[in-house]
């Protein structure tokens, strides 16, 4: 063998050992990935959503920061499981009592959704806040709040007597829970008078400081505990950024507990007092010990000796809001702008005077106050009778521009904004009457009463509107007077049926209007009355008086009343049985509203469509447009629209022999009518599900 033989023998066998080895590896690798996977937690397959939580109607405000009181809220849970169908908390002003009865309904709200523990705390079919805080609650108010927070509008808009039988039967029906806060307060005996005839299997649970009523589970507050008081100043410090408080020594801070007795309103408000400039937790405390029995009366008193000129300018016109308050409107009636503004609503807040909602959109947030800090307020401005006026008037001014901007027809957006603001546009509106303001009380209401008609408050409506008729009148305007008569006076009435006062309000008006010469409203005036002469069935004069309006509107280059009044007319064509001119008209009248959004001519275009496609045999398309119609309307939430539109869809079943399903979607239909007290809908609906009861297997 040579010596290369052996060399090359050699390089083999190494070339066999390294294979040999990095297959090892290989193998070694792979056992030890296994082992690795092998030793991983082993993935679940991913959960399935829970069920979607029951709808609970409620209006509760949101939960405020709550410490404590546990043995107090089981012995609420025990009340309200019990027999007993009045619960009270009762004590002092400022211990707690509106926060447990909110942090209980809360509970409650979540267990009646299965969202949390549901162990000992009872559960409802809905809830309803009401509240004498802000001003006295009377019985009317009560119910409505009972009524609109359970979906129910139509009963707020009948007479108090029948709204009471309505609500009473509405508790009757199922467990639904009525917190009234603040009962002391409530001068109108009926709220008492219907608490204790309240109806099982519904409770209340009520707030106050004195107890007056019968046949009470009563649970009388005392102050916190020191550990809770201690944990609310801390809390408290935390908030305010005081971090020197939040620090300090529990047997410092049992000093305050001491002063204040545990009470955690006049925790809140002396914290609150030591958060000012030159303010020491020594000085409070003198304040609050000088003040035992008087406690609230000396914090306010101090509390406007530190307020800026600001803050004092804002917090004496907020007794001018009927309800909570935008930044703008406060920015208005107070004078005080921009910087000052916020200065001045941050100092109110941080001193408790001022209450504000969460929303972190400054232009959405709401500004309240305390019936204690309402009262101080108006103190302050008894004698300023002048300075009064001039915020009023200030407020006034804002509210016409307000309903200027969001008012007339409708957009999501400005409806919205509205909503919020109806109860303080109605009070200005009051005010600018009563107070030799009368143009701009009827400039806005006249700007708001498109949104009234289309969201459902006709009583309101229709008790302005005759309030505004009074007065244009004695005033000697003739041209407003005319123009609350057509509208909502005249519509208002067209829509509940009574077509002799809704013709005589329209009849008048329209006198008026051609004898000044108004052309725009005097062809507004026709449309109306050609639409009350339709519901007549008057169907050749109706015609005329629409093709009087078209004709000016055309003239005039207004393009959305021009296809409102082509509507109208192809409404009519339908009601004629010219289809062609109904279908043609209808199509014509889409496109335009659906250009400009206009989700009622949409639906009303559609409704029409329907009507032609239903004649003509074709049920399912019919089906399609007025399915199409009932999703523009409940997008607008005019509830008689949607009604109408059930109305339709009830009819196709019928036809179809679906008798079952067209009676479901007429008692919902019959429902809202009821809520709008529409009685000649009410009357067609009931006897035609009478007539199905008396024939045997309808």
């Amino acid at each position: 063998m040579t010596v290369w033989t052996i060399i090359a023998s050699i390089g083999a066998g190494i070339g066999v050992v390294v294979g040999i080895a990095a297959g090892v590896v290989q193998v070694l690798d792979y056992l030890q990935k296994r082992r690795r996977k092998a030793e991983q937690p082993r993935q679940e397959p991913p959960a399935l959503p829970p069920p979607p939580s029951p709808t609970i109607p409620h209006n509760l405000p949101s939960r405020a920061d709550f410490i404590g009181r546990a043995a107090e809220k089981a012995r609420v849970y025990e009340a309200l499981r019990s027999r007993p169908y009045l619960v009270s908390i009762d004590g002092i002003g400022g211990i707690g009592k509106t926060v447990l009865a909110l942090e209980v309904a809360h509970e409650c709200l979540r267990a009646s959704r299965s969202e949390g523990p549901t162990d000992g705390i009872p559960t409802f079919s809905g809830l309803i806040w009401t509240t004498a805080k802000d001003r006295d609650l009377t019985l009317n108010a009560l119910l409505d709040a009972v009524a609109r927070t359970l979906e129910y509008p139509g009963i707020a808009q009948q007479p108090i007597e029948d709204k009471r039988v309505a609500v009473r039967k509405l508790l009757q029906e199922k467990p639904y829970l009525l917190i009234v806060d603040n009962l002391e307060t409530i001068t109108d005996e009926g709220v008492r008078d219907f608490l204790h005839d309240l109806p099982e299997p519904s409770k209340a649970l009520i707030t106050t400081r004195e107890q007056k009523l019968r046949h009470v589970w009563a649970i009388s507050l005392k102050g916190l505990t020191e550990p809770e008081a201690l944990a609310v100043i801390r809390n408290e410090g935390r908030r305010l950024g005081l971090a020197s408080l939040e620090r300090a020594e529990d047997q410092v801070l049992s000093h305050l507990y001491q002063a204040t007795g545990g009470a955690p309103l006049a925790i809140k408000w002396a914290v609150g007092q030591i958060k000012q400039k030159g303010q020491s937790l020594d000085t409070v405390l003198e304040a609050l010990h000088e003040a035992r029995g008087s406690i609230f009366d000396t914090i306010f008193a101090r509390s406007w000796g530190l307020l800026s000129t600001g803050a004092r300018q804002v917090l004496v016109v907020m007794p001018i809001f009927a309800t909570s308050a935008s930044r703008a409107g406060i920015e208005a009636a107070s004078d005080v702008h921009h910087y000052d503004l916020d200065e001045a609503l941050g100092q109110l807040v941080e001193m408790s005077l001022v209450d504000a909602t969460d929303e972190l959109d400054l232009a959405r947030r709401r500004y309240s106050i305390h019936p204690l800090t309402r009262a101080f307020a108006e103190a302050n401005m008894k004698g300023e009778a002048e300075a009064l006026r001039a915020a009023h008037q200030r407020l006034a001014e804002y509210f016409q521009a307000f309903s200027k901007k969001y008012g007339g027809f409708w957009s999501e957006e400005g409806y919205t904004q509205l909503e919020h603001e109806l109860p303080n546009l109605l009070a200005i509106i009051r005010w600018c009457w009563q107070n030799q303001c009368a143009n701009l009380a009827m400039s806005t209401f006249f700007s708001i009463n498109d949104f009234m008609g289309v969201r459902g408050y006709w009583n309101d409506a229709m008790a302005l509107g005759q309030q505004a008729i009074a007065i244009a009148t004695g005033l000697g305007d003739e041209l407003y007077a005319a123009m609350f008569r057509v509208w909502p006076v005249g519509w208002i009435c067209r829509h509940r049926g009574d077509l002799h006062s809704a013709e005589e309000q329209v009849v008048q008006a329209l006198a008026v209007f051609e004898r000044l010469d108004n052309e725009p409203f005097v062809a507004h005036a026709k449309r109306q009355l050609g639409r009350v002469l339709q519901v007549r069935g008057d169907l050749e004069h109706a015609k005329r008086l629409f093709e009087e309006a078209l004709a000016f509107y055309r003239s005039s280059g207004d393009r959305q009343f021009v296809y409102f009044v082509t509507a109208n007319i192809a409404d009519v064509a339908l009601e004629q049985g010219d289809l062609d001119t109904a279908w043609r008209l209808s199509n014509d009248v889409l496109a335009s509203a659906r250009q400009l959004n206009d989700l009622e001519r949409v639906a009303r275009s559609l409704n029409i469509l329907g009507g032609v496609a239903s004649q003509r045999g074709n049920l399912q398309q019919a089906r399609e447009f007025w399915e199409e119609a009932l999703s523009n309307v409940k997008r607008v939430n005019r509830l008689d629209e949607i009604a109408d539109a059930l109305r339709r869809l009830a009819q196709i079943e019928i036809d179809a022999g679906k008798k079952q399903v067209a009676r479901q979607m007429l008692l919902e239909a019959l429902e809202i009518y009821r809520r709008l007290d529409m009685q000649s809908r009410i009357q067609e609906i009931e006897a035609l599900l009478t007539t199905w009861a008396q024939r045997p297997g309808e």
